[in-house]
């Protein structure tokens, strides 16, 4: 849907002030700097959309503390630290806000269509600065459309990277183009500009980055590539909302809302994001069924799909989303710690840690292990310590054992990704990790790696 000052809902969209903050990353770097140098938190300015209130609840507090008031503490050590909980994904206060908008929600019997999907995806479109935001029913299913509505189709190739999810490539399959996969950045983990060039044909249609963990690539660099040849960019930013600059140098940026994701709803959904108006048309029709807009059962177009977003996860989604800023802002605040606690270990070589940039919402924490094997420390730390850590994406796409990946990729070869994937390890980073988990996670790194 197109921005407004207040939708049909009667839903108050952001301020335009511009001293105000929205709260992506960038603004969320500055403010976590500021906070730590003792400026007074309810200084701060911060725009009133949906997505920051309970960060201005929060900053409001008399007498803030930022370690107090930002991270959870325990009362004993831990005995166990788990890499990803899905129960503390959600706090009780989330779940009692998420039980009122499903009581809202059931009386109408609008499980599917209603009233709340707008309001969504306005929200969303106010906190990200974008025109237009179409909910769908996955972040695959986002990724999917879009590609169609780009004009993807049988034989055409998207230049993407080989470590990230599978529904990165299996939404260009299903579109029914081709992937070719490029190599990476080693610092950022992300696609490398340098890279992309060579991995041009006459059959590229798109360029696919991932902005994987939350990181956003130089994105920059990849639409001078993009302009040269006329190709446009469609963002995988499932892991990546509230990245600052997002749509800046693309035609779309695909979003998830699986409960694993920095904003979650409580099952699958997704969202294109965009400041395309017939782009987004496209769109539209190509998410419910081919239908031309707001026409029952007449087709503007062959085929559609049906991947709009429920009505009853749209209301989920926007209780949820009261929560996004502060959650970031921990995961950010967690980050850092991570980084100031392990910059020693980093420095005597045992160990490569992630920036600290202002591009980046941390959707995982990933380091590079050094010194000795990295399954090897995987598994000691939780054999000796039961400290759990992960390997997100244990192998890439072009090394899969399908007959697809035998029969056209078995000469691929990308020497920086299979590299740092050998090296790659995932800490625990969630809103809800307490400074004594964190605590021992760093300690067991600390005594397996030394």
């Amino acid at each position: 849907m197109t921005i407004s000052q207040n939708n049909k809902n009667g839903v108050k969209l952001m301020k335009t002030a511009n001293e105000n903050m929205t709260c992506t990353s960038k603004q969320l770097f500055v403010l976590l700097n500021d906070l730590k140098e003792g400026k007074l938190a309810g200084e701060c300015r911060i725009d009133d959309t949906l997505a920051n209130q309970k960060l201005k609840e929060t900053l409001q507090q008399d007498q803030f503390d930022i370690t107090a008031n930002l991270l959870n503490r325990m009362d004993s050590p831990p005995s166990r630290v788990d890499f990803m909980p899905l129960h503390r994904l959600i706090t009780e206060e989330e779940v009692d806000d998420v039980v009122h908008a499903v009581k809202d929600v059931l009386p109408t019997g609008q499980f599917t269509s209603g009233s709340y999907v707008g309001v969504f995806e306005a929200e969303i479109a106010a906190f990200l600065s974008k025109k237009h935001v179409m909910a769908s029913s996955s972040g695959t299913d986002a990724m999917i459309v879009a590609l169609k509505a780009a004009g993807v189709g049988q034989g055409d190739e998207v230049i993407m990277p080989a470590n990230s999810f599978a529904a990165t490539e299996n939404a260009v399959l299903a579109a029914g183009g081709t992937p070719i996969f490029c190599d990476i950045d080693p610092v950022t983990f992300c696609m490398d500009p340098s890279e992309i060039e060579a991995c041009v044909t006459l059959k590229t249609k798109c360029i696919l980055p991932v902005h994987l963990y939350g990181k956003l690539p130089d994105m920059e660099a990849i639409a001078k590539i993009a302009d040269k040849y006329g190709i446009p960019i469609i963002e995988d930013a499932c892991q990546a909302i509230g990245v600052s600059d997002l749509g800046k140098n693309s035609l779309c940026s695909i979003l998830s809302f699986n409960p694993y994701k920095n904003l979650g709803t409580c099952g699958k959904a997704g969202a294109i994001v965009t400041d395309d108006p017939s782009f987004a048309s496209a769109c539209m029709e190509y998410m419910y069924h081919g239908f031309e807009l707001n026409q029952k059962n007449k087709k503007a177009a062959d085929y559609g799909f049906n991947a709009k977003i429920d009505n009853l996860q749209a209301a989920i989604g926007l209780a949820r989303m009261k929560y996004l800023s502060l959650n970031n802002l921990k995961r950010l605040y967690l980050a850092d710690r991570y980084i100031a606690h392990l910059q020693q270990y980093e420095d005597r070589g045992l160990i490569k840690l992630p920036q600290m940039t202002d591009d980046h919402v941390w959707h995982l924490f990933t380091i590079k292990i050094l010194n000795g094997n990295r399954d090897q420390v995987k598994d000691m730390m939780l054999k000796f310590h039961n400290v759990q850590t992960d390997i997100y994406y244990p192998i890439l796409s072009h090394h899969q054992n399908t007959p697809l990946v035998k029969a056209n990729y078995r000469h691929t070869s990308l020497p920086v990704t299979e590299s740092v994937h050998k090296q790659m390890l995932q800490l625990p980073l969630y809103p809800g990790l307490t400074v004594e988990e964190q605590d021992k996670v760093m300690e067991a790194l600390i005594d397996v790696v030394s």
